[in-house]
């Protein structure tokens, strides 16, 4: 376990749970002045709850998303994926 993917996980973690705070506040405001029904906090703040393990595990597997240019392939997958494509065709 690398201290830099813990690190990533932290960090995104902590800023799905702010993230999640201000959509489900806002929420609550904007379902009373459209006047949505009842069940519509309840469904959204599931639906935030359910996107927390899929927001860890993309931060887990491509720790590197977001930072200086994106996500960025390390050699080996590149020549796993170059010598696969050479013996295919």
């Amino acid at each position: 376990m690398s201290k830099g993917k813990v690190r990533r996980v932290v960090i995104v973690l902590l800023s799905y749970a702010v993230g999640s705070v201000i959509v489900f506040l806002s929420a609550s405001v904007l379902s009373r002045i459209l006047a949505l029904p009842d069940l519509f906090p309840r469904a959204l703040l599931i639906g935030l709850i359910l996107g927390v393990p899929i927001s860890i595990t993309v931060a887990w597997i491509y720790p590197k998303i977001g930072l200086s240019g994106g996500s960025q392939p390390d050699e080996h997958s590149v020549n796993t994926l170059v010598s696969e494509s050479h013996t295919e065709g």
